[in-house]
């Protein structure tokens, strides 16, 4: 029981210092891009108040977003056209643009089956001939007990317009659509 308790406080530290990480490397990109805002307010020698009327936004909010970057997506967009400024001008100087987590093995391994189905799919002959989900799964060496994830991904592929699908008594066929 000790054991546990320990693992899951070490397993919380973990996501904390991750979460603290995270939240203190977003906070450094919002306060710059709340010093370039109020650096081009300033600029043009608005106000807060100024800022605040052109956009329907309150002078707590423009403040906010200028000394600690808190502010929606809305509010930038407002205070860009107020002080008209394309938000790409904002972004000028590159972000560090990696998840701060990795994706667990069970997205990754989706991620693959839906990489190598549209391989298959849109970049092989091999759908034009009808094949069974059956023929799919060997092809990809998947174990057979997926054979409904992958009907199910073909299916999104005949509602895409890809595929077809017909029926021969209980079993599907997919091809490429002609």
């Amino acid at each position: 029981m000790q054991i546990i308790i320990q693992k899951n406080l070490y397993i919380f530290c973990l996501l904390f210092v991750s979460f603290c990480y995270v939240a203190e490397t977003n906070k450094q990109i919002l306060l710059k891009i709340g010093g370039y805002l109020r650096n081009r307010r300033e600029a043009l020698s608005y106000s807060q108040r100024d800022v605040a009327q052109m956009t329907g936004l309150t002078v707590n909010t423009i403040s906010n977003m200028e000394n600690n970057g808190q502010a929606n997506l809305n509010s930038f967009l407002l205070v860009c056209r107020a002080l008209n400024l394309q938000p790409k001008e904002v972004f000028s100087d590159d972000i560090l643009l990696e998840p701060h987590f990795k994706l667990p093995p069970s997205s990754k391994k989706r991620l693959e089956l839906t990489r190598q189905l549209e391989e298959l799919i849109l970049h092989s002959d091999f759908f034009d001939d009808a094949k069974r989900v059956a023929d799919v799964t060997r092809k990809l060496g998947i174990d057979p007990s997926h054979s409904n994830r992958i009907s199910v991904y073909l299916g999104s592929y005949c509602k895409k317009g890809s595929l077809e699908y017909f029926r021969e008594g209980k079993i599907n066929r997919y091809r490429k659509k002609t």
